[in-house]
């Protein structure tokens, strides 16, 4: 067959293909609930709630716990860190750690980091972690006065730490792994995330709808970190209506001289319900932002990037069940993108990991806002690791 004829019906397969995607529902494995030896089912199950998975060292590391102080299970640390050993096929806990939440991982100058988002000792100190090369765990609790520590990042030979204090939002910097420590303070609210655009890195605290003189973002500048009131929440999230007042930007990818994060509200103290998928890029001085169109009713819930292609992971929940979706983009391009399979599930996929060839699922639950919370919204599925083999590598 010539290629004219063959172009039209390959460019109908993939069109079809991102409409009708395969549902591999059939070929999902649960391969274990690790956080189920902490926490049982029923109202501590929702401290299974996998906030975040992690590649590294050829293993996967499972974020759980519950930093809220209202609604189920709350302030539920100490808090195991359980990890998938691929090779054999077993998941182990590795360290505690003494907070009451593993947010997320970071992975900064090839080593293995995971921020103190709510340490459960005195308010006089932030914790932070960082993984030695024969898997131990060192605790660094020398943060002063940071209740929470949100993100972590290197910039100029400094570690860089978002915290929260009891007064507010500062950026807490080290050149010394912690012994010293100069506190930015950046007025109120907390310091949530770090997006870097190009060589230029941001300090992200809570975004808000009002026409007040508020900043939500400061530039990094010479070992300071200045206010920039000219960002605002539209900004950052243009073409999104909103429906609460406060928003933060989450699982955020920096490449080349551009960014990929989600949009997500705040809610239950420290967690966020995503609303959108973004990428911005830097235009003399100023963030240009675009929302990246979806499928009506999904909800964009994690992105991994591998080499070119960034992947996204969605959902959308029905009354008895869950579709759950991965998208594939070209980094170069995020206007289209292509559903690589689906499949259902009794609850949402919170988190996801690319290792070997696997997917792999971290599954959660999301309750109403404080103490309005259900039993019947704690699916005793949270805290699965499922996984689906997508090729041969």
């Amino acid at each position: 067959m010539k290629y004219y004829i063959l172009k039209p019906l390959i460019l109908l397969f993939l069109s079809l293909s991102s409409v009708y995607p395969a549902d591999v529902t059939k070929d999902i494995h649960v391969i274990g609930n690790p956080a189920r030896s902490q926490f049982a089912d029923g109202e501590a199950a929702y401290s299974r709630n996998v906030w975040d998975l992690q590649v590294y060292d050829n293993k996967l590391f499972i974020g759980a716990g519950n930093s809220a102080n209202e609604g189920p299970s709350k302030n539920s640390g100490n808090v195991d860190l359980h990890v998938y050993d691929p090779k054999n096929a077993e998941f182990y806990k590795e360290t505690t750690v003494y907070d009451d939440q593993v947010d997320i991982f970071k992975v900064l100058k090839g080593r293995l980091y995971i921020p103190g988002h709510d340490a459960t000792g005195s308010w006089d100190w932030g914790n932070f972690y960082l993984r030695e090369k024969n898997g131990s765990w060192k605790m660094y609790r020398n943060i002063p006065k940071a209740l929470h520590v949100y993100d972590l990042i290197y910039k100029d030979g400094y570690l860089l730490a978002g915290v929260g204090l009891y007064e507010g939002a500062a950026v807490a910097a080290t050149s010394d792994t912690g012994k010293n420590w100069n506190m930015i303070k950046l007025g109120r609210s907390r310091v949530y995330a770090f997006m870097n655009i190009g060589d230029t890195l941001f300090a992200l605290k809570k975004f808000k709808r009002t026409s007040r003189p508020y900043f939500s973002v400061a530039e990094y500048r010479r070992g300071n970190f200045v206010p920039r009131y000219d960002i605002s929440i539209f900004d950052m999230f243009p073409d999104t209506r909103f429906d609460i007042k406060y928003s933060r930007a989450t699982r955020i990818i920096s490449f080349d001289n551009k960014t990929v994060y989600l949009g997500a509200y705040k809610y239950n103290s420290h967690q966020t319900k995503p609303f959108g998928f973004y990428e911005a890029v830097l235009k003399d001085h100023k963030i240009y932002a675009k929302k990246i169109r979806l499928k009506d009713g999904y909800i964009p819930r994690d992105i991994i990037k591998r080499g070119n292609i960034i992947y996204l992971l969605t959902s959308k929940s029905e009354q008895k069940s869950t579709d759950i979706e991965v998208l594939e983009f070209n980094k170069n391009d995020l206007n289209g993108y292509q559903t690589l399979f689906s499949f259902e599930y009794p609850t949402f996929a919170r988190s996801f990991e690319y290792m070997g060839g696997v997917f792999y699922f971290g599954m959660g639950c999301d309750v109403d806002e404080g103490d309005a919370w259900k039993m019947d919204d704690i699916k005793k599925e949270s805290g699965d690791i499922v996984t689906y083999r997508w090729r041969e590598e």
